[in-house]
């Protein structure tokens, strides 16, 4: 073969590499940003079938709702719409899907920021996972693949997974505000606050029990802790079923 040929061939491929990349790295998306008011203490409900949700407090009384959608095509991305409809009190937020592309649906992850004492109603996700920072106010979240990470909360929470990480770590805790942790492939870790009062109960079917409170016993169905922390307080209960669970203080 000769050079000339063979510096054609070279162009080519370089070329055609180049066409690859470019189609990788600018996979089509679409940016969504608005604000929505809502007030100190309104509910939010949340749901997304695929990509992550990251939710962050701030001390304002309205709603910032980002979002970003991808798909490997045009026709993906009209696919799946992003929906956020306001009410008296309440603020609702889904991705609705036509159902018109095959194959892989378009992800959408959401970065919503929200007043500090707002409650999350009930927070839905199936393939993705949720962040939450700095909620005062109650919350409720469930995701089937995905890790549930919370921190700084200081409301009454119920948190589910069923395969993911589940952790939460708590500001403030309070005895009327119960804490409810469950999954079931799943490591789950809770962190309370120094000098917090709660009556704690923990059981683990396959995984282990480990904790700074209490004593752990090995019963037909597992392992159970049972413990009372400064004489008693807000209620604590951790279910698992695949996974360790590790309980500590902040």
């Amino acid at each position: 073969m000769h050079g000339g040929t063979l510096r054609r061939f070279a162009v080519l491929a370089l070329i055609i590499g180049s066409c690859l990349q470019a189609r990788v790295i600018r996979a089509p998306q679409v940016e969504f940003r608005q604000f929505y008011t809502l007030g100190p203490n309104g509910r939010i409900v949340i749901q997304n079938l695929y990509g992550d949700v990251t939710i962050t407090a701030w001390d304002r009384e309205d709603v910032l709702v980002e979002a970003v959608k991808r798909a490997s095509s045009r026709k993906g991305l009209d696919d799946a719409q992003v929906i956020v409809e306001p009410s008296a009190g309440a603020l609702s937020i889904h991705t609705l899907y036509g159902g018109n592309e095959i194959g892989r649906p378009a992800s959408v992850e959401y970065r919503i920021t929200v007043p500090r004492s707002a409650a999350l109603d009930d927070v839905k996700l199936v393939n993705g996972g949720l962040s939450i920072d700095g909620v005062a106010g109650p919350v409720k979240a469930t995701a089937v693949n995905g890790a549930i990470h919370a921190q700084r909360l200081s409301g009454r929470a119920e948190l589910s997974t069923i395969n993911g990480t589940l952790e939460a770590e708590f500001d403030e805790m309070s005895r009327t505000r119960s804490i409810s942790l469950c999954s079931v492939n799943g490591p789950i870790r809770l962190s309370i606050p120094s000098g917090a009062a709660a009556t704690l109960s923990a059981h683990n079917r396959s995984g282990g029990i480990d904790s700074q409170f209490g004593h752990v016993s090995r019963e037909q169905d597992g392992q159970r802790l049972r413990a009372l922390i400064n004489r008693g307080g807000a209620q604590i209960r951790l279910e698992n079923v695949n996974g360790g669970i590790l309980i500590k203080q902040l």
